[in-house]
């Protein structure tokens, strides 16, 4: 018994697979050729006809019909695969019989007579428009910002390197101006996303308006703009800061929810002649543009950097390349410590026991850079140089992923997560925030969400807004370092937080005289006004424990009751337990 395929004459079967060969051609919207090289004519198959007219019948009409500036691409990529057997392999733009000109892949092979010459090319042509826009709209998203359209920070770090090349070229100074909205995250929690864009595309718009055609400027942060000014002297630093101040401060913005009165604070300083990289240049201007915020916002404040002080940022910047090492690997990792109730009862919340003084409340969440040695590293050795690089942002959204994580680990355990001063104005991290625990409160209500009071007392309306929202999500909030920024009776009443924790360094001072437990005393009596749970910090020894349970402190911390572990210390405690 033959198969069906077997009673086929072998002409049927080759003239069956040339229509088959035909129909899936048709259907794929591809066309194949063969290209004659002897008398230069080109054969089409599948939907040529239709797709490329009937007049390309030749390789010089096709030439022809190619891009001008395509042509040498395509010749070069040919001649290679004649010539060294190299795939041939291209792209190029062709006129098709439509008139419009799009984008082709063209891929074949060379076929040899008896004596090795080339006879013709085999090939398929695809289009690629498609492809071509995606690879176009991954390009502009590599280089643009895509609220603005601006160029991003890399794009104008390329820009800001070419200008200061240019300056010792040509003996001509570059200028760098780092142009910040003042408090766009208040405008954004008050009045939403939309109106908060609405504000960025138009200061956007009028910083480009008040600048000269050479110039750049680029989106480089959420709130904050980056100028390149070449060939600008450095005397004109200043005049054109005031400019740009002016423009942005001249009418409100109009947005979505009605006009809004928007100002910006400007740093900068003039680059070039020196061995200052553009990192170096762009770090500087952004410093001079937090003091310019200090000053009172609405301000250009100039960077003037001693050698002393451009040494330290050099090693800042060794310091920064060494963090951002450790984000890829995963070597900054957290401390826990305990933090235990004072009166020795259980509130429930987490787990553990310390020497029978108290159950654990929770642990603060202590952030670690672990060396190829093993070592921990504190981050005192690093955060300073991490918040002067602006990088700050990026490790809170790195340690509120680590901090989840471990909630999600374990069930019952309460965790404390620290935030830089920079972040209460980063409305990307409340919407992190929100992305990972929303509609989650079992993970809501076991973290704490901790900043500095002399962080809350820089922006106090900011600061309030945040809070306001991290609380709203379930979160409890709590203020580190209490009095040591003199937080006064009205700063305490307008933040939303749940818990104080006394700053350290008056508890190490208890033993120096009355004065320190005065203070102490003070601070317990405001929390407690305000019905806030009070946490005492640097707790090392009992005595200091007593005296702190005697004076109605809620909550204790230190070396006393656990040193900041790398281990999980609650898994640790269950193990006991259990035993």
């Amino acid at each position: 018994m033959t198969r069906p395929t077997d009673a086929i004459p072998p002409d049927q079967s080759t003239a069956t697979d040339i229509r088959v060969m035909a129909a899936a051609m048709d259907a794929s919207g591809d066309v194949a050729y063969a290209w004659d090289f002897a008398d230069d004519t080109i054969a089409w198959a599948g939907g040529a006809a239709v797709l490329l007219g009937p007049d390309l019948a030749d390789g010089e009409v096709l030439r022809a019909r190619i891009e001008a500036e395509d042509r040498a691409r395509r010749r070069l990529a040919l001649s290679q695969h004649i010539e060294t057997g190299a795939t041939y392999d291209c792209d190029y733009r062709l006129r098709l019989a439509d008139g419009g000109v799009h984008w082709v892949h063209d891929r074949g092979r060379v076929e040899r007579g008896d004596d090795g010459m080339p006879l013709r090319l085999r090939g398929v042509l695809r289009l690629i428009d498609r492809r071509k826009a995606y690879e176009v709209e991954l390009e502009h998203q590599a280089h643009f910002d895509p609220l603005t359209g601006l160029v991003n920070r890399h794009r104008l770090r390329e820009t800001l390197l070419r200008a200061t090349g240019d300056a010792d070229t040509f003996n001509r100074f570059a200028i760098y101006l780092a142009v910040g909205i003042d408090k766009l995250g208040l405008v954004n929690d008050a009045m939403g996303h939309a109106v908060a864009d609405a504000v960025v595309l138009e200061v956007a718009r009028r910083l480009q308006l008040v600048l000269r055609p050479g110039d750049a400027v680029g989106r480089v942060g959420g709130d904050i703009f980056g100028v390149v000014l070449p060939h600008c002297p450095e005397e004109s630093m200043a005049h054109v800061a005031e400019k740009l101040l002016r423009a942005v401060r001249a009418t409100p913005v109009a947005t979505p929810a009605g006009p809004v009165h928007v100002t910006v604070s400007v740093g900068g300083l003039s680059a070039g002649f020196d061995d200052c990289g553009v990192d170096e240049v762009m770090t500087r201007a952004e410093t001079a543009l937090q003091e310019a915020k200090r000053q009172g916002r609405d301000c250009f404040w100039p960077h003037h950097a001693t050698s002393a002080q451009q040494s330290e940022l050099r090693n800042a910047l060794s310091v920064g390349q060494t963090v951002k090492a450790a984000l890829q690997s995963g070597a900054l990792r957290f401390a826990f410590q305990p933090v235990i109730r004072a009166d020795g009862a259980s509130d429930g919340a987490s787990d553990g026991a310390s020497d029978g003084v108290g159950r654990v409340a929770f642990y603060e969440c202590l952030l670690r850079m672990v060396g190829a040695d093993g070592l921990p590293l504190a981050a005192g050795a690093f955060m300073p140089a991490v918040e002067r690089l602006g990088m700050a942002r990026r490790l809170d959204h790195h340690t509120l992923g680590l901090a989840v994580r471990e909630l999600e680990d374990s069930d019952d355990v309460v965790l404390a997560l620290n935030l830089s001063a920079t972040t209460t104005a980063d409305r990307t991290w409340l919407s992190a925030l929100e992305g990972r625990i929303g509609g989650r409160p079992d993970l809501a209500r076991r973290l704490i969400v901790e900043i500095t009071e002399t962080a809350a007392i820089e922006d106090l309306e900011e600061t309030a807004a945040f809070l306001t929202a991290v609380r709203t999500l379930g979160c409890r909030t709590a203020l580190d370092d209490f009095g040591a920024g003199y937080l006064s009776y009205r700063h305490l009443k307008a933040l939303p937080v749940d818990i104080v924790k006394i700053d350290g360094s008056f508890v190490r001072e208890l033993k120096e005289g009355p004065d320190a437990l005065l203070f102490i005393r003070t601070l317990i009596g405001l929390a407690k006004g305000f019905g806030l749970t009070t946490v005492a910090e640097c707790v090392e020894d009992d005595w200091q424990a007593d005296i702190l349970r005697r004076e109605r402190v809620c909550l204790l911390q230190g070396y006393r009751f656990g040193r900041p572990s790398l281990d999980r210390p609650w898994a640790e405690a269950r193990s006991l337990a259990a035993d």
